[in-house]
């Protein structure tokens, strides 16, 4: 774990903004939306931690009127398994749409425990001022504790990878269905991941995966830290160019894991209260 890492470990939540500073410092900035520049890292390593900050978004190229997005959060909470919290929220199939701020509807058409489901969803995303881009795909999500077969995910590549050759390979990887592309987050530390993937609506070509994973060397005393990730690989019908909507739909995705981050860390504080009340129970007793 690098020095950031354990600055923050040893000085806990106070010295979350200084640490911060020190990722932001060596990755550039975090800002969202397109992400394309020097400032965007080409994978995210588990030897810095990101909490608190914003999500970092990259867009690459893909052949034809198509894009890959990779996006990445932190989450810290207090007193409960986080990534239990996070793949419990993602799973929660039924009420996905009261915590991800971008969908207008969310329907399941199918489900099976443990298994995945079929969701019929509408989701926008902001074209600048009050202009929105709609769309209504149904999605096959599938869920994969044990974290995905080598054989779904596109090529991986490692932290020493640098921007032109990142950028290159992508503008030449083609899209494959059913084989995912890379995750964002390279890690040696045990994962799970939800895949999902567009089987009608109004993209030609959509399918993405949420990676989680535990950060235990990013976590303060009495806390757990986990990365949530999403990559996904879109391409529009052909009456949308991509290079109109590639922007916001980064920005969005990162809204996205934002809502997703601020709901799992209040559910966490719900859940301190709730040990703190148990145990002044067995105290009384």
């Amino acid at each position: 774990m690098g020095s950031a890492a354990a600055a923050f470990r040893e000085g806990g939540l106070s010295t979350a903004n200084a640490l911060v500073e020190a990722v932001e410092g060596a990755l550039g900035s975090t800002a969202l939306g397109r992400g394309d520049g020097a400032e965007s890292p080409v994978v995210l390593s588990d030897e810095i931690c990101l909490v608190p900050g914003k999500p970092v978004v990259r867009v690459e190229a893909a052949p034809g009127n198509a894009r890959r997005i990779f996006t990445g959060i932190d989450v810290v909470a207090l007193g409960c398994d986080v990534e239990e919290m996070v793949w419990a929220t993602l799973t929660d199939y039924q009420n996905l749409a009261k915590v991800v701020p971008n969908l207008v509807s969310n329907t399941v058409l199918s489900a099976e425990a443990h298994v995945g489901a079929r969701l019929q969803q509408v989701g926008t995303a902001r074209l600048g001022g009050v202009a929105t881009f709609t769309a209504q795909t149904t999605l096959d999500v599938r869920e994969y504790r044990h974290g995905l077969p080598a054989y779904m995910e596109a090529d991986h590549l490692d932290g020493q990878a640098d921007q032109a050759s990142a950028r290159e390979i992508g503008a030449a990887l083609p899209l494959r269905d059913g084989v995912f592309p890379r995750p964002y987050s390279i890690s040696s530390l045990p994962h799970r991941d939800i895949t999902m993937k567009a089987v009608g609506g109004d993209f030609r070509h959509y399918q993405g995966v949420w990676r989680m994973q535990s950060l235990p060397g990013c976590a303060p005393p009495g806390h757990t830290a986990m990365r949530l990730t999403y990559s996904v690989e879109l391409s529009p019908r052909a009456w949308v160019p991509i290079a109109l909507i590639e922007g916001n739909v980064a920005r969005t995705l990162g809204e996205n894991l934002e809502a997703i981050r601020d709901f799992v860390v209040e559910q966490g504080e719900c859940c301190q209260v709730e040990d703190e009340g148990r145990e002044d129970s067995d105290e009384a007793r």
